[in-house]
């Protein structure tokens, strides 16, 4: 008897998993990047992101999909999502949206909400990631070509000494004795304020050109501001007191 017990216990506890895994799959929605490690957009630039939506109790309902986007401060921002409706009577929808980055950088946030067509009781629901929209930061570096023939070379950019990955590129038809501009806009939030040293390497470890840039201000920057500050308060009292009338502090002319 106690091992039927059991038995029934271990049966029934079964059963209740069953029923909780099943509920737990009865609705689900969710909005995500399509490439999770592309979460970072430049401003200007345009990132997608999928919209999952499953409900296996939605029966003949139709569901009214709206996406837009919140800026840093709450607001609404007009336009930018693609699409902004869309609608589906089936239980599952992946949709696919194009976020078109704001010309300001900040972290907006990409909000998708739902809601279906019954109107004694519609559900509702809403979901929401970030959009992190940075300024790109441009490398910029020569490639010069010493030989007497025309040629191609790999390069890429090192920063803090570290390999940028997707910057690498072939700098092709070098002019012989020339040398060709190479350019990367480097979409990052990773690195912090200050001054930051960058290289560009061959693919045989040659450094051809080493720079620095910085992230925010540097202090020579600083110094600069307070020191034409300074001289056009100088500028400006100079101007001042040129422009005083001069008083005649001596007697009357009637007393002369």
């Amino acid at each position: 008897m106690p091992a039927l017990g059991v038995a029934l216990l271990f049966l029934l506890s079964g059963m209740f998993v069953m029923a909780s895994v099943e509920d737990s799959y009865g609705e689900y929605f969710d909005v995500h990047p399509e490439e999770a490690d592309k979460i970072v957009v430049k401003t200007g630039g345009t990132i997608r992101y999928e919209s999952v939506f499953y409900d296996n109790d939605l029966g003949d309902a139709e569901v009214n999909f709206t996406a837009y986007l919140l800026k840093p401060n709450g607001d609404k921002h007009s336009g930018g999502v693609s699409p902004s409706t869309w609608k589906t009577s089936s239980s599952e929808n992946v949709k696919t949206i194009t976020v078109t980055a704001p010309s300001d950088a900040g972290t907006y946030r990409l909000v998708v909400e739902y809601e279906t067509d019954d109107e004694d009781s519609p559900k509702t629901g809403m979901s929401q990631t970030k959009v992190k929209v940075v300024v790109p930061i441009t490398l910029k570096a020569e490639v010069v070509n010493d030989s007497d023939a025309k040629g191609s070379i790999t390069v890429a950019f090192w920063v803090d000494g570290e390999l940028i990955g997707d910057s690498e590129q072939v700098v092709k038809d070098i002019a012989p004795n020339g040398k060709k501009t190479v350019t990367y806009e480097w979409v990052t939030d990773s690195l912090g304020g200050g001054k930051h040293t960058y290289q560009l390497v061959t693919e045989d470890g040659e450094i051809t050109e080493e720079g620095e840039f910085y992230i925010g201000h540097n202090e020579y920057r600083w110094a600069s501001i307070v020191m034409g500050l300074m001289f056009v308060i100088l500028i400006i009292v100079f101007v001042y007191v040129m422009s005083k009338p001069v008083k005649n502090y001596g007697k009357p002319k009637g007393r002369r």
